[in-house]
């Protein structure tokens, strides 16, 4: 073998790429512009995953020049993260998760480790990972192909199930199954949910079968670590808000919120307020409430006045004004923090007056709290991460706004949380609200609003 440019005393060929370009840049003979990891040539083309600049060309000949040397060249480099071999998509794929889609996962200023380490023991939580984190690119880049993408998703779908059929059927084995699922549920409900082959509730459903494998949701939470955890929270928080928009019960009781105050868990806890655990374990009462109202149970008016109470917007107190507390309360993150859980709040009591009491849209009670809510989104520091979880109270105030400045609130909120997460439920959403918005449409129920619309779709 030898290299192209080998040459006896013949003159040097003129060169008709740049110096040092990436391989599918040399086989078309174009300039390439040099970046890495993928040029821009290879990103507007189909060719993003074979962009490599660590290739060699090499050609046979019967006869090689005597000018080559005896020696045998490097024809790759190794890829590897923590000795552990990987191929340059999947690498590329955990450091994309892990710099851009983890950190959308939670409100938390420092979040819980990705699941990265366990990415690299087991391979059906591999496959999830870089399915999820390839695209999410792809919606922002277009540069890989929609049967491509639809292959490797059935393809994790068959590493899976094939793992799920095994004998093996441990803790460890469960739980890391469990977070495969459960970023397969994320990726349909929050990347995929516009598309004709959505299948979030399939996902849930096969996330559910797992808990119960595990024991249930008490047995699953108290058996796992920090991230998975946090995923559960997670899983919890948004079958309660598609429970609450589809009119369904929630899949797992209220109780199960007691029980995650105290772990690893998407949202900011700020000590000594209301934590949003408490508001959405109010939520999840309300909803079975109001399905045992729909099944002949009596109107219980204590329940319903403490639900009220229950929701009624708090806010922190400075009892130390000179100390650490006082310097807590001023931050972004705190602050913001605080309006993320009146705003649920402010939703909640929604949905009692709109859902439970049947009382009209146009009604004052209602459109004080879409516009207490709207006030408490539109303040959030953009600095926090907090606006990007607003998703369900903006919803829920948008479909019951009336007037036109506070629908070009919403959609103005909408735009920036779609250009700080790239996700198709943020226009799923915004496409739901227009088609509420329009002058055929008078919703005058909660269900008559939200029924039916937006089904693949996840909002927290």
């Amino acid at each position: 073998m030898s290299r192209p440019e080998s040459s006896g005393n013949s003159p040097p060929k003129r060169r008709r790429t740049v110096e040092g370009s990436c391989w599918p840049c040399k086989q078309r003979r174009v300039k390439c512009d040099l970046q890495k990891p993928t040029c821009r040539r290879c990103l507007l083309s189909a060719n993003a995953e074979d962009c490599s600049y660590d290739k060699l060309l090499l050609r046979w000949k019967k006869r090689p020049a005597k000018t080559v040397p005896e020696c045998i060249p490097q024809l790759s480099i190794e890829r590897s993260l923590n000795n552990i071999h990987l191929a340059v998509n999947e690498r590329r794929a955990l450091e994309y998760f892990k710099a851009r889609l983890w950190p959308l996962f939670s409100t938390l200023h420092e979040p819980v480790p990705p699941p990265v380490a366990l990415a690299l023991r087991s391979q059906p939580v591999l496959q999830a990972l870089c399915v999820f984190a390839e695209e999410h690119r792809a919606l922002q880049e277009r540069g890989s192909s929609k049967q491509t993408l639809e292959r490797r998703r059935l393809h994790c779908l068959s590493v899976i199930r094939g793992q799920l059929s095994s004998e093996q059927s441990d803790g460890a084995a469960l739980s890391a199954l469990l977070v495969a699922v459960l970023l397969l549920y994320f990726l349909e409900g929050y990347v995929n949910c516009m598309s004709d082959d959505a299948s979030t509730g399939c996902h849930l459903a096969g996330a559910i079968a797992i808990i119960n494998a595990m024991g249930g949701f008490r047995a699953a939470w108290s058996s796992s670590d920090r991230m998975t955890r946090m995923l559960l929270s997670e899983l919890a928080s948004t079958d309660l808000t598609d429970a609450l928009l589809q009119d369904r019960k929630p899949s797992f009781p209220a109780s199960i919120w007691e029980t995650m105050e105290s772990g690893s868990v998407w949202w900011e806890v700020v000590p000594g307020t209301t934590s949003l655990g408490s508001v959405l374990s109010t939520l999840a009462e309300m909803s079975f409430y109001r399905h045992e109202l729909q099944t002949g149970a009596e109107v219980c008016v204590e329940k319903a006045q403490a639900f009220e109470h229950a929701l009624q917007p708090t806010y922190s107190k400075l009892e130390c004004p000179d100390g650490d507390a006082g310097q807590d309360l001023l931050s972004p993150v705190t602050t913001a923090s605080l309006s993320l859980v009146r705003c649920f709040q402010h939703a909640g009591l929604i949905y009692l007056y709109s859902a439970i009491h049947d009382i009209p849209t146009k009604h004052f009670l209602l459109q004080q709290h879409v516009h207490a809510c709207l006030e408490c989104i539109q303040g959030m520091d953009t600095r926090s991460k907090a606006q990007n979880c607003a998703l369900f109270p903006l919803y829920v105030a948008g479909a019951h706004a009336l007037l036109e400045a506070h629908r070009e609130c919403v959609m103005k909120i909408l735009g920036n949380i779609h250009n700080n997460l790239r996700f198709e439920s943020v226009l799923s959403i915004r496409a739901t609200l227009e088609a509420l918005w329009q002058p055929s449409r008078n919703p005058t129920t909660w269900s008559g609003s939200f029924k039916n619309t937006a089904m693949c779709t996840l909002v927290i």
